[in-house]
């Protein structure tokens, strides 16, 4: 998948146009070009669009629009951020929701600490006498506009303004003999942004093979978007048919910050905008998630706990049956792990140790030892554990400075000896 941003220093006309050519857009002060996004609670695909201007004509309806706010004065002039236009920055973002953005207006379009921009960009204002009803902001370059950011004024929301800036955009482009206008982007599925599939002469960015197709061949099944939700919901339909398990599909919006700032090893968050995620009555959270290596058709299904990897198949049915071992393991050995702390109990109830079986807890982090048997003690807490790969019980000590894990125990005996031991401690010095 495609994820990629960088800090021009200097963008000419003609290197917009290779910029735009590429399908990277402006983002704020920064160029950009990814391949998803997650959106009002929703993870989609990105579809750069492009228009191509030569013989292109408005619709009947769009001209229709264009009549209909000619009333309105349209001013075009290079870029000039006031404190009229920074409030209406401000609505916008609020009424978007949009936390990522930019704080301001004048933040948008320059680097912080920078009074200069690389871009040239202007401004296409709609005046209702001295007030601005609409303003739009486009980059220009040699051969081609690029639209950034449109605002306008909820009082002329029944005018469709916002509509209304990107055909007058299209018509600047014209009168100045461009090539291309660059409206930004569409989602694979329906969308606020649909409104731009109207336009004629559309064209597509195609991120299998980089290259602009015509919007007649866009196929949202071929997605990234759907194929990932395609591959992940036969993994879904198995698990539901053999094991009777549900998967919940997970919308992950973390995906979004790590992988722009690459923190996926330090932050436990799972590389990939969708996954599967089971959880167990213990609260371990297996997930499912999908690594598209080289082939997006052939994607390798990846099992993991927390940062562990469990298992890795090229099989829907085989990453299906992992879950289901694991989801058994998990079963088993809470099992025998509350067997055993029973057991201990057992032993601290003939040695007058006080337990309350309501202080017995899962760590959902672990898969070994993840029941834990909490002890009051006079001046400290005792953790147990049963480790079942090594057969042993493990205590640990706590007051509110820190931890020290004791020891571990062959047998139930032997770990409530130790317990009786630590019950009095005032301290969690070690006595060598």
């Amino acid at each position: 998948m495609t994820f990629d941003y960088f800090m021009p220093v200097d963008c000419t006309g003609e290197t917009l146009d290779e910029y735009l050519e590429e399908a990277w857009f402006r983002d704020g002060p920064m160029m950009s070009r990814y391949e998803m996004i997650y959106f009002r609670n929703h993870v989609y695909s990105i579809v750069p669009i492009r228009v191509g201007l030569d013989g292109f004509k408005f619709s009947k309806s769009q001209r229709k629009l264009i009549r209909k706010n000619s009333q309105y004065e349209v001013k075009i002039q290079p870029l000039e951020i006031t404190e009229e236009k920074e409030r209406m920055y401000a609505e916008h973002k609020g009424r978007f929701q949009s936390p990522n953005s930019p704080t301001s207006l004048k933040n948008y379009f320059l680097e912080e600490g920078n009074e200069e921009s690389p871009f040239e960009t202007w401004e296409l204002q709609i005046l209702d006498g001295d007030k601005i009803a609409a303003i739009s902001f486009m980059d220009l370059g040699k051969e081609s506009i690029c639209s950034i950011l449109a605002l306008f004024d909820p009082d002329y929301s029944k005018q469709s303004l916002g509509i209304t800036t990107m055909l007058l955009e299209i018509e600047y482009a014209q009168s100045t003999n461009k090539s291309f206008y660059y409206p930004g982007y569409v989602l694979d599925e329906d969308s606020v942004f649909d409104y731009k599939k109207r336009l004629n002469n559309l064209y597509f960015f195609d991120w299998e093979d980089y290259t602009w197709q015509e919007w007649e061949n866009f196929q949202p099944e071929k997605s990234t978007n759907a194929v990932l939700r395609h591959k992940l919901g036969a993994v879904q339909e198995i698990a539901e048919e053999l094991n009777d398990t549900k998967l919940d599909l997970v919308q992950n919006e973390a995906f979004f910050y790590n992988i722009w700032h690459n923190t996926f090893d330090v932050s436990g968050i799972i590389p990939s905008p969708l996954f599967l995620e089971w959880e167990s009555q213990w609260f371990h959270q297996l997930s499912i998630n999908v690594d598209f290596l080289e082939d997006i058709h052939e994607p390798l299904y990846v099992l993991s706990h927390q940062q562990e990897i469990l298992e890795q198949s090229y099989s829907a049915t085989a990453i299906n049956d992992a879950l289901h071992k694991f989801q058994m393991r998990i079963r088993n050995a809470a099992i025998v792990q509350q067997q055993n702390l029973f057991l201990l109990e057992e032993y601290l109830i003939q040695e007058d140790i006080e337990t309350d079986i309501t202080k017995m807890f899962s760590n959902g982090n672990k898969l070994d030892g993840f029941i834990e048997l909490a002890i009051e003690g006079k001046h400290l807490t005792i953790y147990i554990s049963y480790i079942l790969s090594k057969r042993v019980f493990l205590m640990q000590a706590s007051n509110d400075l820190r931890d020290i894990t004791v020891d571990s125990f062959a047998s139930a005996r032997d770990c409530a000896m130790a317990i009786k031991e630590w019950y009095y401690r005032k301290t969690l010095s070690l006595v060598l």
